[in-house]
This record gives C-alpha cells, structure tokens and sequence, in this order.
C-alpha cells in the first residue's frame, strides 16, 4: 500500500490523517466538494488535491479511505469497488495508526480538542515528542497534527459516528457527556452505552481520566472495576483538583492539587493559564491528571500551562482596539454556548453574541436548552441555520428560536439572515468596552475573521 486517496480530505479528521500518512512516506491524494483551510494546508504540504468528486480521481490508488461524511453512493466509492481497489472508513485508518504507538485518547461531548492541545503541549515540554491527531488547529504546530518519534500517539476521537467506541486506549479521558448526537445514536442509552465500550477498550494497564462534576460520567464509571480511574475538577475528592484566584482579559490564575497515596498532596501555585473559562481550566486539569500519570515534573507542568499558545476558535481573540474586543469562538452546543458567555461576561460593558446555528437536528434536540443559554449574555444575534447537508425540519428556523429567546427574558434577541447586515449592526450598536463573541462549527468563522481584518485596516 503506497498510493492512498482520502475522499473528504478537507475534514479535520481526515485532512489530519492525510498528513501524518504523508510524513510516513506515502503518497497521498485526496478529493474534497470545497476548498477550505486545511485543502490549502495539504496542498502546501505537496498532496494532491481534487476539488470536486470523479472516478477518475482514485487513478492508480491502491488504497480509498472515506470520510464519514460522504455517502456510500460516491462516485469515487464506486469506482473503487468497480476496480476492487480496498475501501476503509476513517475510523478503521485511524485505528490502524494507533497500532504504531502507545495511544492516549481524549474523548468526551466538549472540551477535547482543547484538552489534547495542552496535553500535547505539555508532552512536548517534557520531551516525549508525540505524535498527535487533534480535531482541531494547535497554535503552535499551526496543524491539528504532529509525527513525533516517541512512543506515544495522542488523538480526539470522535463520537458523532460511534467510531470512538472501538479504539483501542492504553490511557483514556473523558471530559463531558451531553445530550449530542442523539440524531445518530437514536437514544441517550445508546450513546452512553458507546463510552462504555469506550472504557472497555482502554488496558487495565493504562487508566481513565474523567470530570468529577459531569453527573453522567459519574453513573458511567460506578459499574467499571477493571480500570484505574482518577477524578478531576474543583471539589475536595478530586483526585486533581483546581482552585481558581482571578482571572483578567487574557487568562486565568490559579493553583493545582494533586493528591498522592498515604494523603500527600502536590502543589502547583499561582499558575497564569492564557485563556479564559472555567470550563477551560477544567480542561487543563484533565491534562494535568495525564501528566501526572505519565510522572511529569511539576515545574515543567506549569510551564507548559503557561507557555500554551491556544487553539483555534476556541475562545480566540480576533479583534482589540479602543478596549472593544471580539471573540471567534467554536460553541454550537447549548452547553457550549453558556459555558462562552460565562468565560467572557464581564462587570464592564456588553456581551454580544452572534450564533450561526449548526445543524436543525441539533437545535431540535437541544431547543429549549437553545432559548435559555444566552442568559447572561447582553443582546444576542441569530443567523440562518447552517445545514451541514441535513434537511430543513418543519418549525426549526432561527426567526422561530430568537421569538422564544426573547419572550422568555433571556436575551434582548434579533434575527438577521445574511452576514452583510449583521455587520451593519454590530457597527451600528459597538461601544466602548463591548465584547462580539461570533459562535457557531459552520460558515461564521471565516467571515468573522473577515470582518475583523476590515476593523483592523478602519484603524491604521
């Protein structure tokens, strides 16, 4: 197997795959309906890349790997067949690279890709060079990937498609388990029975990393005796907890407990993490319990807490002049949303919120939860539901969720349906110590990226 084709290699997930495959020395080529981001970071790495989708794209491939995204009557899959040239998920490819290494996987509703960031970042920090598959861009490899030489890989999983369930751990974390997803899993005792056989898959000789404070993790890990399983957040049977001093517009301080056997305890003082967010701080905990499980110094702990360069659109400062600040930020699930408002509300000036909505299955699943999480937030701004290739749902429109928004008091709410007018609004209500937090996994980060590169060169 030397020439292996990626259809949908514009996927995060794929397009990480892609390039680990390619700095393994195989020849890579891939196909993809647009062109985004991570086509251009491919190409510039040398692959091949075909916009559009042809049976004449497979040319001389002699292995096909498909997106979960892309339907089983592709064009480039039935090529394929008709070529007997072997066909593989994404998931049985990452399956596959995992094979090569001890594996770390980082899987949970929300908080992974911020967690492997700083997991990989203190890895790094401690010279264990790994190898990382993330679901999103890491700032300082400005790449979801990274080849290292060491012995460990670190990857996201993914839990949209169940695929997570089969992957073989030696070490595992579970951040969070929501109501996300259902749409696939038909019902939320089947998507917990996923994490179970998630849990199942990580070696007794390895161990489990969870959230103290998430109720469904907690009724998860009551039944499971054959791992070893540490707790992390904030209260005193943590077994590492946090204990945040203050935070100001960068970032947040604060201390680490680490309990040891026969009641020692480890202190991390007065660490500056740059972001924002209990939620985030939480995350670092969980990358903390993995540090210390792997016999990680202290000092270079807190070092790599403090050098962590961030991740991209999660809680990304995008925009700061005349102590006007705007946010470019992942949230698309209520509890993401909240989580956003709360890191951001601040004493001195308005939060406005600006959501593309993603996917109608979502916001039909997750609708009253919708109309209730921009409480706190100042005025909110609701787009056109961003598809992702789902179907309209008859009564799932965003003129329909800013109506229920606004007569329940939670948020002074307006719909705007194209990205040109809420421009005009924004500039029209901006005032001095304002935040703008853009929200949404669809078309708004780009655009918002835009918009803020336009104030920029308005300031020169």
């Amino acid at each position: 197997m030397k020439n292996i084709h990626l259809v949908g290699i514009g996927g995060i997930g794929m397009s990480g795959i892609a390039e680990i495959m390619n700095n393994l020395g195989y020849s890579i080529t891939g196909s993809d309906q647009e062109d985004n981001s991570n086509v251009r970071r491919l190409k510039a790495n040398g692959i091949k890349i075909f916009l559009g989708h042809n049976p004449d794209n497979i040319s001389g491939a002699s292995l096909v790997v498909y997106s979960s995204a892309i339907p089983n009557d592709n064009c480039e899959l039935i090529g394929a067949r008709e070529l007997n040239v072997p066909i593989i998920g994404r998931s049985d490819m990452l399956r596959e690279l995992m094979r090569m290494k001890q594996t770390i996987t980082v899987s949970g509703s929300h908080g992974k890709t911020t967690t492997v960031s700083i997991i990989a970042e203190i890895l790094d920090q401690a010279s264990f060079d790994p190898t990382v598959i993330n679901g999103g861009i890491i700032n300082s490899y400005g790449s979801n990937t990274k080849l290292g030489s060491g012995d460990l890989m670190l990857v996201e999983t993914d839990e949209s498609d169940g695929s997570f369930s089969f992957l073989p751990s030696f070490s595992g974390v579970i951040t969070s388990i929501d109501n996300e997803h259902v749409d696939y899993y038909g019902s939320y005792s089947k998507l917990l029975d996923s994490f179970r056989a998630y849990c199942n898959n990580i070696s007794p000789f390895g161990f489990l990393a969870v959230s103290e404070k998430d109720k469904h993790i907690k009724d998860l890990i009551k039944n499971i005796h054959s791992l070893n399983i540490f707790k992390y957040g904030f209260s005193d049977d943590c077994d590492v907890r946090g204990e945040i001093i203050r935070k100001d517009r960068n970032g947040t301080f604060f201390n680490i407990v680490i309990k040891e056997k026969k009641e020692q305890e480890i202190h991390i003082k007065n660490i500056y993490f740059p972001m924002l967010g209990e939620h985030n701080i939480e995350n670092a905990l969980a990358a903390v319990t993995v540090a210390y499980n792997f016999k990680i110094n202290d000092k270079v702990i807190k070092k790599a807490l403090e050098s962590f360069s961030g991740v991209g659109r999660r809680l990304s400062k995008i925009y700061e002049y005349n102590d006007i600040f705007f946010y470019d930020d992942y949230a698309h699930h209520p509890t993401e949303i909240q989580e956003t408002i709360r890191a951001l509300k601040s004493n001195k000036g308005r939060l406005i919120c600006v959501l593309q909505p993603h996917r109608y299955s979502r916001l039909r699943d997750t609708y009253k939860d919708y109309c209730s999480c921009f409480n706190g937030a100042d005025i909110t701004i609701i787009l056109p539901i961003y598809e992702a290739g789902e179907a309209m749902i008859e009564g799932i429109r965003g003129d329909i969720l800013v109506n229920d928004i606004f007569k329940n008091g939670y948020s002074e709410a307006i719909y705007v349906d194209n990205f040109s007018e809420v421009k005009e609004r924004i500039l029209g209500m901006l005032r001095p110590h304002d935040t703008v937090v853009f929200m949404g996994a669809g078309s708004i980060s780009s655009w918002c990226n835009i918009f803020s590169e336009e104030m920029k060169l308005k300031n020169l």
